[in-house]
């Protein structure tokens, strides 16, 4: 076994290894080398290995073969604890690599140290009398050798005596009848001594008197089975005749008698010790002999007394006593059966037993079995039921919120308890809880708390506990502590330690930056990461400035860095560069070097050092490079440098340079130098003054002046050892020149010696051959005289070799430099070279570089022709018929006039020909023509112009404007004009394809308006483009002229009006008395609702409702006559489409075109129309009528009154009541935000608000955005929510969903308590009847959860979202730019744009509300308010609140829904 701190160690490192980042698999990586297995003790085995060179190593897999132990390590070594002493393992070992992969073992075997042996085994008594005890015993447990056992001897109150044996038995005399004695057995190892094995027995009573026979001998008991023993003896020596014995068992009434050395009992009891005793019977009886014996195991019988304890509702505890035997229960088994099931069983050593887990409320049987080593008895039984249970709380979640704080939250258990207990470990404290959450705060990163919570039920006074684990999360880890550098000849080492935090350390990450303190201090960083606490760098480069950061990772998150420096020591310095040694006077020698390229400290001296010195000549400070030292003149000796830094070893004396031999000179010139002629080069020569004094240098200067260039010189010079020969120098000299030299010594040199010498005549170089010129088979060779004459030229030779191998020359005089080569034919090459010949030089001298001219025929005239496109045609004569031609060779280039393409191309023709064709050349372009003669290099030219081709047609041909009467196109160039553009050419046709009109244009222009069309007409306008070609291929588009109506006649516009309108005023009038005298009582009908729409695909369907609106009248005084036109809903250039603007004036100043009855407000009290929807609220500043019908639904927000028939309204109304028969038609009048609902729930708009949303077909759908908060109106009431402000009603259809509003959080009283909501606390929860109605509103993210999906919405988070059955449910709130998408596109609305609209379905019902003033056709009069108003409902979906901020009236008619909160009334 592993102890306890190495498992933890090697725990922590496979925890680490397995955070290492696993690679790509590459296959089985090398093995582990060089494995040693050594012991470190009894039980402890050290394995040491080296790293595999080739392999890449992420840990190491350690096994002992035959053992189940195994672990992994990421070191070269492993120490294995728990083994066994003196035993021999195999120990193996793998590496693993980053991917995984395991190379194969490497293997060792190793044998464990000496170790105490344990206790000697089956410690017992052979046999005793009454002065001798045999004891007997076996080896201890151990593979060690034993070396002897030490047997002591005690006597009770007296000291014990001890003996040593090397055996596994000793019989102990000497001892006193009838007396207790304990004897002890040691074992000893190498390594010492073990514990004892102990046992006690009583010797016997002391030999029988004289008379007595003697008692038989050698008695020994053995059990036969487990209730028999058998006793067998021997035969007294002393008895000579016949005798019998007399047996019997001591303490029980058991006795026999024999005549055989031996007897067998029967019908003992198991496992019970006996004391057997036998005498001999002869004269008389002998002293007994009596020996111990113990029968073995049975079987047991069954437990006995088995009972119940206690029972819960999960466990049941048993109890029984041990069976009726003194055999030793080895174990109980238990079984717990439920009727119908298998029978569960446990084992146990005890004579209790608590059987958990069962099941509430059910009937058990339980039997339990004993067994010896013998085996199972029989079992006793018993049967209970559990009871009902109570439960712990269910769902225990712990989960860490932060680094500082834990959240823990359970459910209920089926049993509700009185209250929870939390046990914080952390605190040591038990907290009561009566929520279903709590939060423990003021902890610490990456802590873990286990943590319990129980259900505490108050009237059984018990508790059931639920257990887990929280963790808190990581934070930033705080920096590592005592960040510290050591450094030593070969290492430095950064170390920390871990930092303060609970959180577990990954990894370290250690970034370096290494900086040079010497050269040029140049800096390298480097890093790694690390587990440990200590990094090492190996060999560092010395006398460089460390700086280490040490951060700890946490889950990828790394902490603050922790900073420490150390430097490396210094070095020896290596050599310096000796650069030069220098004699300057008699015996002084200037030593010049450069610093060490590994100076390895801060260098402080040099040290100067002739020949093998161990001590310098000189030293100097660290920044003199240069110095001079004195020494015997004419002495050599070996010089070099050393550096000096602060290093320990030699005192800081670093490598010498490389060592130069010098010997100090004295400058002596030599008496004599002779000028030599060395071939064409000259010698200078001469002795040293003096063989034993070298001098310094020799100075050797010459100067030639080169007597075949005038002003032409040679001159150098070069410095020259001392040696003790003579010493001959060659001067690199130039032919015919005469040289002067001159020698001197050292360096301040004085008069030097001279000689002077002229070299002779050579060779010239090669004249300077110019071009050739061949003319009718004559070659023209001219030439320069060479650049190196080397002397004074003579002649000139020309050579000449033809193409048949023929070689001729012709030598000239020094004054010509031309010649004429004459030759017979042409077919070949001729190369010619020229050289030189020099007076006193008998060979000419080197070659010119040979010139070839081809002999070959030529083209005396060349014509270029374009006959086809893309062709031209090549025409040629030779000069000389009769040479025959080989090859022509015809290359052509070619430039596009049309476009920026060009290119070129060759070919070859072989044989006697004079013509050619190129084909396939691109259109409109210069081609040039050459063509070569075999292999001439002077070709024959031509230039010609291909022709030209039809264009493609244009390109992007469009329609870009039209009117009635003329279309206007446009058109690009086309892809490929392959010729110069001259024009455009146009023609149009109608779509049958007969001709209208043609025109060309400019090929500047690519726009052209077509006159002349008739309006709404389709043409075909083709266009081409127009080359030296011709019109090259058409483009064709369709055009179309804009529409114009038919005129309509003036004159019978003219009458119809002036006589529909004397029939208005007489219909006015008639309709004004008829309302008067039949409807006095009834208040005035509303104006038609005549919103402003645009065309859509429901045009029919708004006509045919406008028609329907507008036809209605409403009669009563004062009013006017709507004639049903509604012009304004259909503009055109005949007509207005702006209604005259006559507003109300603040001062209530009466329109001059209309009068109000002096009783109209009595009137006006008294109406009391049929139909309810045309009961109006007269609690606003200023009147509305409404229609019967949605299409003429009023939002009166304006500020002024407009008639569509441009007749106008009247200010001045006093007051109107409503007397209602349908409490379906009341009114809200006190709130600032009011609705507007339409026949349809999906076309009730709210237009009051700056967002306008229409939510479409059903009620669920509905939701209010103009607040802050957001309301969702459900299928059902009890399901609908407002929370524009803190107080808050749903009227809901069921009370017992309807919300409290009195509160400051919003409260339900539901019809069951479940569903009660506690408002005060941080976390709100709804319980309610359905999922639909629960609104959990104190949680951040607030969210409902309905019966249907679209009616879910989130009001706690940033982008609000309602996801609805059907997408055109979906909205999105959150967002800039809010969209509803309904079913139908007439009902999606975007709210971004300043000006909102309202799509509805049908066109009659949609409202405009972006102008500042609308129509009415009603006098309008300011209303007073009203103190009270009860909203008297006979149906709860006709119910209006009207007291709250924020309201809404839902009525069984969506076409009497009003809203009246504005100041003027739009129709």
């Amino acid at each position: 076994m592993l102890s306890f701190p190495r498992s933890v160690c090697l725990l922590l490192a496979t925890l680490l290894c397995s955070y290492l980042p696993a690679g790509e698999a590459e296959g089985k990586p090398d093995m582990p080398q060089n494995l040693i297995v050594t012991p470190q003790g009894p039980s402890i085995m050290i394995m040491k290995w080296s790293r595999p060179s080739s392999a890449e190593v992420d840990h190491y897999f350690v096994y002992v073969e035959g053992e189940d132990l195994k672990d992994t390590t990421i070191a070269e070594y492993y120490i294995w604890e728990g083994l066994e002493g003196c035993t021999t393992y195999t120990f193996g070992v793998k590496t693993v690599s980053s991917s995984g992969s395991e190379s194969d073992p490497t293997v060792a075997d190793g044998r464990t140290d000496v170790s105490y042996p344990p206790e000697p085994q089956d410690l017992h008594v052979m046999n005793y009398t009454y002065d001798t005890v045999t004891l007997a015993w076996r080896k201890p447990a151990t593979q060690c050798d034993i070396e002897n056992y030490r047997v002591t001897c005690q006597e009770e109150g007296s000291q014990p005596a001890e003996t040593v044996v090397n055996e596994t038995t000793v019989e102990v005399s000497q001892l006193t009848p009838e007396t207790l004695y304990t004897f002890s057995v040691y074992a000893s190892t190498s390594e010492g001594e073990g514990p004892a094995a102990s046992i006690s027995q009583t010797t016997t009573t002391a030999r029988p008197p004289e008379g007595k026979p003697d008692m038989p001998q050698n008695l020994e008991v053995m059990p036969e089975g487990p209730s028999m023993m058998l006793m067998m003896w021997s035969k007294p020596s002393s008895i000579e005749v016949d005798c019998y014995y007399f047996v019997y068992v001591e303490g029980e009434d058991l006795n026999a008698t024999t005549f055989d050395e031996y007897y067998i009992w029967e019908g003992l009891e198991d496992c019970t010790n006996y004391t057997f005793g036998v005498k001999t019977v002869s004269s008389g009886e002998s002293d007994p002999a009596v020996a111990d014996g113990e029968t073995n195991v049975g079987y047991p019988p069954e437990p006995q007394d088995l009972h119940v304890m206690n029972y819960t509702y999960d466990t049941v505890t048993l109890a029984w006593r041990k069976p009726a035997t003194q055999c030793d229960i080895e174990k109980y088994r238990v079984t717990c059966q439920e009727e119908g099931s298998q029978p569960a069983e446990t084992v146990v050593n005890e004579t209790t037993v608590e059987v958990s887990q069962l099941t509430p409320e059910t009937l058990y049987t339980f039997s339990v079995y004993a067994s010896t080593s013998e085996g199972e008895g029989p079992a006793a039984s018993i049967s209970q039921t559990t009871t009902t249970a109570p439960g712990p709380p269910q769902n225990l979640v712990a989960e860490g919120i932060n680094s500082t704080a834990m959240k823990v939250s359970w459910s209920e258990p089926n049993l509700p308890p009185s209250y929870y207990l939390l046990t914080d470990y952390h605190n040591n404290i038990d907290v009561r809880i009566f929520g279903l959450q709590f939060m423990i705060v003021e902890l610490e990163p990456c802590m873990t708390l286990d943590i319990t919570v129980s259900s505490y039920y108050e009237d059984i006074e018990k508790k059931f506990p639920a257990t887990t684990r929280g963790k808190t999360t990581v934070g930033v880890p705080p920096e590592p502590q005592n960040c510290s550098v050591d450094v030593a000849d070969n290492y430095i080492t950064v170390n920390w330690e871990k930092p303060k935090t609970t959180c577990k350390i990954e990894t370290y990450i250690v970034n370096w930056t290494m900086k040079k303190l010497w050269g040029s201090g140049e800096e390298e960083s480097n890093g790694i990461e690390t587990r440990g606490l200590s990094h090492t760098e190996n060999n560092p480069p010395p006398y460089h400035r460390y700086t280490f950061e040490i951060a700890a990772s946490v889950e990828g998150i790394v902490g603050d860095a922790i900073s420490c420096s150390g430097t490396t020591l210094e070095t020896n310095a290596g050599p310096p560069v000796l650069v030069s040694l220098v004699s300057e006077e008699q015996g002084e020698v200037r030593v010049t070097w450069e610093p060490p390229a590994e100076e390895n400290g801060n260098i402080t001296h040099y040290g100067i050092y002739l020949n093998d010195a161990d001590d310098y000549v000189k030293e100097v400070s660290e920044e003199v490079r240069t110095t001079t030292v004195t020494l015997e003149a004419c002495v050599s000796v070996d010089i070099s440098v050393a550096a000096r830094n602060g290093a320990v070893k030699n005192d800081g004396w670093g490598e010498r340079s490389e060592a130069k031999h010098v010997t100090p000179a004295g400058d002596v010139l030599p008496e004599q130098m002779d000028c030599l002629q060395h071939g064409p080069d000259l010698l200078a020569c001469w002795l040293p003054y003096s063989t034993d004094c070298p001098v310094s240098q020799y100075n050797l200067e010459w100067e030639g002046h080169v007597l075949w260039s005038p002003g032409a010189t040679d001159s150098n010079s070069t410095t020259l050892g001392w040696s003790r020969d003579e010493i001959c120098y060659n001067i690199p000299s130039i032919p015919y020149t005469k040289y002067t030299v001159s020698l001197n010594v050292g360096i301040n040199a004085g008069k030097p010696i001279t000689c002077s010498s002229t070299t002779p005549m050579a060779a010239p170089g090669p004249p300077t051959l110019e071009k050739l010129q061949v003319e009718n088979f004559t070659i023209s060779v001219t030439w320069k005289e060479p650049l190196e004459k080397n002397g004074i030229i003579s002649n000139y030779r020309v050579e000449w070799t033809d193409w048949n191998g023929r070689v001729d020359s012709q030598v000239t005089d020094k004054n010509t430099f031309s010649y004429q080569i004459m030759e017979n034919s042409c077919g070949g090459e001729v190369d010619v070279t020229v050289s030189a010949k020099t007076t006193d030089f008998d060979e000419f001298g080197e070659r010119s570089p040979p010139e070839s001219v081809l002999l070959v025929n030529s083209i005396s005239s060349l014509t270029c022709e374009t006959t086809e496109p893309g062709e031209v045609a090549l025409n040629w004569e030779l000069q000389d018929l009769n040479c025959p031609v080989n090859l022509y060779n015809v290359t052509w280039s070619f430039t596009s006039l049309w476009s920026e393409d060009k290119g070129s191309d060759s070919k070859s023709l072989i044989g006697n020909v004079s013509s050619d064709t190129l084909e396939h050349l691109k259109p409109y372009s210069e081609v040039s023509v050459a063509i070569y003669v075999d292999n001439s290099t002077q070709p024959a030219n031509c230039t010609t112009t291909t022709q030209e081709e039809v264009s493609d047609p244009p390109t992007n041909l469009r329609q870009t404007a039209n009117n009635s009467h003329s279309a206007t196109v446009a058109w690009d160039s086309p892809e490929s004009v392959r010729g110069k553009l001259s024009s455009w050419h146009l023609n149009w046709t109608t779509e049958n394809g007969k001709l209208v009109g043609e025109q060309d244009v400019s090929a500047t222009i690519k726009t052209f308006q077509i006159e002349g069309l008739s309006s709404s007409w389709t043409y075909v306008v083709s266009v081409m483009a127009v080359n030296g070609a011709g019109r090259g291929k058409p483009s064709n588009t369709n055009v179309k002229t804009a529409y114009v109506p038919k005129e309509t006649p003036l004159g019978l516009i003219l009458g119809l009006s002036i006589g529909g309108g004397v029939l208005l005023i007489l219909l006015a009038i008639g309709g004004f008395v008829v309302y008067w005298k039949k409807h006095q009582t009834k208040p005035p009908r509303p104006a038609p609702f005549m919103p402003n729409v645009i065309d859509s695909d429901n045009d029919k369907l708004y006509k045919r409702q406008h028609q329907s609106s507008a036809n209605q009248r409403f009669q009563g005084e004062g009013e006017t006559i709507d004639s049903g036109t509604n012009r304004e809903l259909y503009p055109d250039d005949n007509m207005e489409t702006e209604p005259p603007n006559e507003t109300c004036n603040d001062d209530d100043t009466v329109n001059e075109q209309f009068t109000v009855p002096e009783n109209i407000n009595n009137i006006l009290e008294e109406a009391v129309d049929r139909r309810l929807s045309q009961q109006v609220s007269s609690n606003l500043d200023h009147k509305a009528v409404f229609n019967r019908r949605p299409s003429q639904l009023v939002n009166i927000r304006m500020n002024s009154f407009e008639e569509y028939n441009k007749h106008s309204s009247h200010p001045n109304i006093a007051a109107a009541s409503e007397h209602d028969r349908r409490p379906s038609h009341h009114e809200s009048r006190s709130r600032s935000n009011m609705r507007e609902f339409g026949r349809r729930p999906s076309q009730q708009v709210d237009l009051g608000k700056p967002n306008l949303m229409e939510y479409g077909r059903r009620p669920s759908q509905q939701i209010d955005v103009g607040g802050h908060n957001l309301n969702e109106f459900g299928r059902r009431p009890s399901q609908q929510i407002d929370e524009h402000r803190p107080r808050t009603m749903e009227h809901g259809r069921r009370f017992s969903q309807q919300i409290e509003p009195g509160k400051q959080r919003l409260g339900e009283y539901g019809r069951r308590p479940p569903q009660q909501g506690e408002l005060g606390r941080p976390n709100l929860r709804e319980y309610g009847r359905r999922p639909s109605q629960q609104v959990d509103l104190g949680r951040p993210n607030l969210r409902e959860y309905g019966r249907r999906p679209s009616q879910q919405v989130d009001l706690g988070k940033p982008n609000l979202r309602e996801y609805g059955r059907r997408p055109s449910q979906q909205i999105d709130l959150g967002r800039p730019n809010l969209r509803e998408y309904e079913r139908r596109s007439s009902q999606q609305i975007e709210l971004k744009r300043p000006r909102q609209e309202e799509f509805a379905r049908r066109p009659s019902q949609q409202v405009g509300i972006s102008g500042r003033s609308l129509p009415s056709r009603a006098p309008q009069q300011p209303i007073p308010p009203r103190l009270d108003y009860g909203d008297y409902t006979r149906r709860p979906s006709q119910q209006t609140d009207i007291g709250l901020p924020s309201d809404r009236a839902f009525m069984r008619r969506p076409s009497q829904q009003f809203v009246m909160n504005f100041e003027g009334i739009k129709e």
